[in-house]
């Protein structure tokens, strides 16, 4: 069934071994793949580690400083209201002693215009006797 006429070199072959051998360079390309990329990932990883520059005392400073201010910032704040909350009570006792002044001042003009008006009425009626003082009972205490 071969044909003489045919070279040794045109026979068919089988297509076994050439897949196997196919299957094993899919095979050694896929590990090699795998073990680059996680390579890479580690390497990556390595290198950003590595990358990462060492901290600048300059840097570090003004972190310290910022922290500082916002510390300072916030003592302010907490002053700032117990200030406005001291400002609120004296506002608010100033108002009762204006309050209390006022009705003072009411009560005054009222006592003002009654002597006023008895002043008034005593100088309007006729000389009336003034009564005679009543003299008071002082005790005597033995000596």
């Amino acid at each position: 069934m071969t044909d003489p006429s045919m070279p040794a070199d045109a026979r068919p072959r089988s297509a076994l071994p050439l897949l196997v051998a196919l299957l094993a360079l899919i095979v050694a390309g896929g590990a090699l793949w795998m073990s680059f990329a996680g390579g890479t990932r580690s390497a990556g990883s390595q290198q950003q580690a590595a990358a990462a520059p060492a901290p600048d005392p300059a840097i570090e400073q003004i972190k310290q400083t910022l922290a500082s201010l916002q510390q300072a910032v916030q003592g302010v704040q907490t002053d700032q209201q117990k200030l406005a909350t001291q400002v609120s009570d004296v506002q608010q006792r100033l108002s009762t002693q204006q309050g209390d002044q006022k009705l003072f001042s009411d009560q005054l003009g009222s006592l003002s215009a009654r002597v006023n008006s008895l002043e008034s009425a005593r100088a309007e009626s006729p000389a009336a006797p003034q009564p005679a003082p009543v003299p008071r009972n002082t005790k005597r205490t033995k000596q």
